[in-house]
């Protein structure tokens, strides 16, 4: 028998019981078990991939994708030409910043990191939401300071309000008690990442004025940070580069800096295959509970199909099309179902998160067509495991018997 005309009885068979209510009812719950199943799966594959993806973003809003910096702490040697021109780096920067403390006068007192940036590029490179004010300084040695929207409010800051800096630097008589030193800045614009435990420690200002308040060179530098071209494996060019910088410079990816973060997000990711095999579980036990159900009311039709001729791969044929047809149904609902779910969340934000707990504070999700792939392939081929049962049961029917089945 040509396989349309299979399909066509495979069709039949399931639209003959649609009004029989039992029956429905169990090719419904078959349905959902898959749909539910496929759309927890893909939500948690996105939800997961959306935290990582929007870590490593928001983490480089700071620093880079390769922090070059001594062991020491001192200032570092000069990085060969040959890595900062490496095909795979697109962008190299002397970075100088140094840990400080902010005041408002007559207010609290909070540690911070200050970071002297050039504001024509810092930015641009890695772009930050602007809240209010600017993103840009009066000038090059401007007593300025760009801190985010969470810090000024906890401290109480408004744009163009005066906050006192102070930091430490060695002392010049050689004591081995480092000196304070402080300078009053204009606070000039707040920005926004959504990372609370950055934006609550970073403070911008002038890469010169900074030099001028630690007393040092215009040349000064703490460490080098390189930026990756797409494509490329961060963590690979990161250990190439660490074998041919020189002493004492050592290599610092993103993925170390933030090490927790990230080693958090593939621990989610381990209870991923079990819940898997559970959902599969319960979705190949409605599929089956559905067809054995569908082989005992259809067993005169399969006694009449056999008693015409037709052979056992053929019977088993209608009853694995009958189950393929609910998980592909299951399958395309959970799919949908997740698909338009992820993409509220992205335009709207529905879901907030609390930043201390979560480091940001709006949930984010990642839509990959691998996700859909994997989950729409296994879920297929469990449904198609389903069959076999049922499929083997319903061929092995004797027409005489099916003849007196009531």
């Amino acid at each position: 028998m040509s396989f349309l005309r299979l399909i066509y009885l495979a069709h039949r068979f399931g639209t003959s019981l649609k009004k029989r209510g039992f029956i429905a009812f169990t090719r419904i719950v078959a349905i959902l078990s898959i749909a539910i199943g496929c759309m927890a799966l893909l939500l948690s594959m996105a939800i997961l991939d959306g935290f990582k993806q929007a870590l490593e973003d928001n983490a480089v809003k700071f620093t880079a994708h390769i922090r070059v910096q001594s062991f020491n702490g001192d200032i570092p040697p000069p990085m060969p030409d040959h890595l900062i021109n490496h095909p795979a780096i697109a962008s190299f920067e002397i970075a100088l910043q140094k840990e400080g403390l902010l005041r408002k006068r007559g207010g609290d007192i909070d540690g911070i990191l200050l970071k002297g940036i050039d504001d024509e590029t810092e930015f641009i490179a890695r772009p930050k939401e602007l809240r209010k004010g600017s993103f840009t300084f009066s000038s090059d040695s401007s007593k300025e300071i760009i801190i985010s929207e969470r810090l000024a409010k906890s401290m109480g800051f408004k744009v163009a309000d005066t906050a006192i800096i102070t930091s430490m630097i060695p002392d010049p008589a050689g004591s081995s008690i480092p000196l304070p030193v402080t300078m009053k800045a204009k606070i000039r614009g707040l920005f926004k990442t959504g990372m609370s435990q950055y934006d609550q420690l970073y403070v911008f200002l002038p890469r010169m004025t900074l030099s001028q308040l630690l007393g040092t060179s215009k040349d000064a530098k703490s460490h080098y940070e390189l930026m990756v071209k797409p494509g490329f494996d961060i963590n690979a060019i990161g250990t190439e580069i660490q074998d041919q910088v020189p002493y004492p410079l050592f290599v610092q990816t993103v993925y170390d800096l933030h090490a927790g973060m990230f080693h958090w997000i593939e621990l989610q990711k381990e209870p991923i295959p079990i819940v898997l095999s559970l959902i599969g579980i319960v979705a190949i036990m409605n599929i089956l509970t559905s067809l054995l159900i569908i082989v005992i009311e259809k067993t005169r039709s399969i006694g009449i199909l056999k008693s015409l001729g037709m052979k056992q791969f053929s019977i088993m044929t209608i009853f694995s099309l009958q189950g393929i047809a609910l998980g592909i149904i299951g399958i395309m609902i959970g799919c949908l179902g997740s698909f338009a779910l992820c993409t509220i969340q992205q335009n709207y934000g529905i879901i907030t998160l609390n930043a201390d707990l979560y480091f940001i504070d709006v949930l984010p999700v990642s839509m990959k067509a691998w996700h859909y792939y994997l989950v729409g392939g296994s879920a297929l081929a469990l449904s198609l495991f389903a069959t076999i049962i049922p499929a083997f049961v319903a061929s092995r029917i004797s027409p005489t018997k099916a003849m007196l089945f009531k």
